[in-house]
């Protein structure tokens, strides 16, 4: 795969993965029709990895929920594909430097 359009691809498809649930390297490379370390060094090459991607683009998604919606944290930790509040939580604070509920206060 092209390394030039891999992280729009990847993005793509991960974005799409979460309106259905879990995210997961191994659909993602399925549906690029890569192999899952053809998918790693892929992104290696830019610079990033797969969980690091995967939460950058569920934490701008929580962020976009939080803002614009009146789903508890719980909900939106389900919705895109968390196994628990409690991960979400950690994930979203290891991106934005705040808990979801502080970045929903600072909304207001």
């Amino acid at each position: 795969m092209d390394t030039g359009r891999i992280m729009a691809a990847v993005a793509r498809e991960i974005r799409t993965q979460m309106r259905g649930g879990p995210v997961s390297v191994g659909n993602v490379a399925r549906a690029l029709d890569v192999s899952v370390r053809t998918l790693q060094r892929g992104l290696q090459r830019e610079g990033t990895d797969f969980r690091s991607m995967a939460n950058l683009l569920r934490s701008q998604e929580a962020a976009e929920l939080l803002g614009r919606t009146d789903l508890s944290v719980s909900a939106i930790s389900f919705r895109l594909g968390y196994t628990s509040p409690a991960n979400f939580a950690r994930a979203f604070r290891s991106v934005t430097g705040l808990s979801p509920h502080e970045y929903r206060r600072g909304l207001s």
